[in-house]
């Protein structure tokens, strides 16, 4: 969830920067960027893929991807369980590409940046730079196409990702959280279902009290029926005050 060190300066990237990549089927290296990676899903990422899978997301969750825990945070992370050795290729990759491209991870649609995104303890107001990812063997750094940073994003439309994400942010860097405790089995349990298992989160918003005891309005209840991404803010904002009042 967290970088283990800062990119260098020069990597830095800014939304004016630009930089030159090309991605096409005829470089030797496709696909050789879904191998063997370490790549932790976000909720908005769980959400879209087990919505192009059109699988249940407790499905997706006991199928495609691997639990652990952050040490800095004590949140979960959620990866991308990949294949067996020597390749352990991503599952979704075939000899064509991505099969889940239009809703690939956000990590794939950063590539070849990473995104840093923070809250500054002095304002808490939200921080963020880009950089170049240090990716020997890809050709597509040396290809002509150059794009700026904000051009890179419109192009692989990262703002609703962006958007979600920095929402998770927020919990993870909440001010009344307390950093030198771990979170506990019952809020792990919580974060779970409201940020990576939606429809089991749906069922429990219908099927308890939740409506009555958080005071939903019919529109709000409407909205999270049918809407998945209207659901996870909705459990953004049920955990900021489950895990923090």
């Amino acid at each position: 969830m967290f970088l283990e060190s800062a990119p260098s300066p020069e990597k830095c990237l800014d939304l004016t920067d630009t930089f030159a990549f090309s991605c096409r089927k005829d470089l030797a290296c496709f696909n050789t960027c879904c191998r063997n990676k370490h790549l932790p899903l976000t909720p908005y990422d769980i959400l879209r893929l087990k919505t192009a899978l059109k699988i249940h997301s407790d499905e997706f969750l006991s199928q495609y991807t691997v639990y652990s825990l952050d040490q800095d945070s004590g949140f979960p992370i959620i990866s991308l369980g990949m294949g067996d050795a020597p390749q352990k290729a991503c599952p979704f990759v075939t000899p064509e590409g991505c099969r889940v491209y239009n809703d690939r991870p956000m990590a794939c649609r950063l590539f070849p940046l990473g995104r840093s995104s923070g809250i500054s303890r002095g304002s808490m107001t939200k921080e963020e730079f880009y950089y170049l990812l240090d990716i020997p063997g890809c050709l597509g750094i040396d290809e002509k196409q150059i794009w700026s940073v904000e051009a890179w994003q419109d192009n692989q439309g990262l703002l609703p990702y962006t958007e979600i994400n920095d929402r998770m942010l927020e919990l993870v860097l909440h001010a009344r959280k307390d950093r030198t405790k771990p979170l506990d089995e019952s809020q792990l349990q919580k974060v779970m279902v409201a940020c990576y298992n939606l429809d089991v989160f749906r069922e429990f918003v219908f099927k308890t009290g939740f409506l009555e005891l958080y005071e939903i309005d019919e529109k709000t209840r409407s909205k999270i029926n049918d809407d998945d991404t209207a659901l996870l803010n909705l459990g953004f904002a049920y955990l900021g005050r489950a895990l923090f009042l």
